[in-house]
């Protein structure tokens, strides 16, 4: 039986829809105090009474991953709320500049990727760090399988998740002295319903019966599935675990490869 996490303030960046949303009701459900972010004040206070409602307890916060000069105030603030932070879950992503063929980006595109994606995680994160270090919290670092088989057409995206994996190791050797935590989840391909609002109909069912062919277990992933992994990882069943980068994709990043039979 998972254990409690009440008297944990949990901070989930990009909470207000897909799997950064399951995430903050599976810590909800267990007794933390979610801070649930988004660019959009609305999209986050609905999310955080829908927790609320639920029986959990949930603060709504804008946060951009897009806007570095937001993110010492942020921290500040969630730390505020309850007088401490225990749990980040880095899960905010940009999506601007990830999916462009690279030959087609310009430096200005290049660096914006970059600086969403891992400068301005790893400033979250490094901003969080005091608060973390007082509570020997824990940080949960979203990444995707792409970081063990490369997907075509999303190559930025590729190498920005494969950069988290490394940092995610060093964050986790460089801050075990300080009791604190660093995992990653490498999800495969999720139906998520922010996914299902940016596309049709027929676009979701080809996708979905495209991927599901890429996953051996034969299906694609749910949110909860993520999720399920996300509030072991920041249990204390879990206490022993750091530095570990997990897949939870269906076998997609360590399917077999068929090899024709020699003539």
């Amino acid at each position: 039986m998972m254990e409690t996490l009440s008297d944990k303030t949990a901070i989930v960046t990009g909470s207000s829809a897909g799997i950064g949303k399951a995430i903050a009701g599976a810590l909800a459900q267990l007794g933390a105090h979610v801070i649930v972010t988004s660019r959009s004040g609305e999209r986050a206070q609905a999310v955080a009474e829908e927790l609320i409602m639920k029986g959990g307890q949930a603060t709504p916060c804008i946060f951009d991953i897009d806007d570095a000069t937001g993110i010492t105030p942020f921290i500040e603030k969630a730390a505020q709320i309850s007088g401490r932070i225990d749990i980040l879950v880095n899960n905010a992503l940009s999506r601007a500049s990830i999916a462009p063929p690279l030959f087609t980006m310009n430096y200005a595109a290049l660096q914006a990727g970059v600086t969403a994606n891992l400068t301005n995680v790893l400033a979250i994160t490094i901003a969080a760090y005091p608060y973390l270090k007082e509570a020997r919290g824990i940080v949960l670092n979203i990444g995707s399988a792409v970081v063990n088989r490369h997907t075509i057409g999303v190559p930025l995206y590729t190498i920005l998740k494969g950069a988290l994996n490394q940092t995610t190791k060093v964050l986790a050797s460089e801050w075990a002295g300080d009791g604190i935590r660093v995992n990653q989840i490498n999800p495969g391909f999720v139906r998520t319903d922010s996914m299902t609002t940016r596309q049709s109909a027929a676009t979701v069912k080809m996708m979905t019966e495209m991927f599901t062919k890429l996953h051996p277990l034969g299906r694609v992933g749910e949110v909860e599935d993520v999720a399920s992994l996300a509030a072991f990882l920041v249990s204390k069943q879990a206490e022993w675990i750091t530095g570990a980068s997990i897949d939870i994709d269906g076998g997609f990043s360590v399917q077999g490869a068929t090899f024709p039979a020699p003539s």
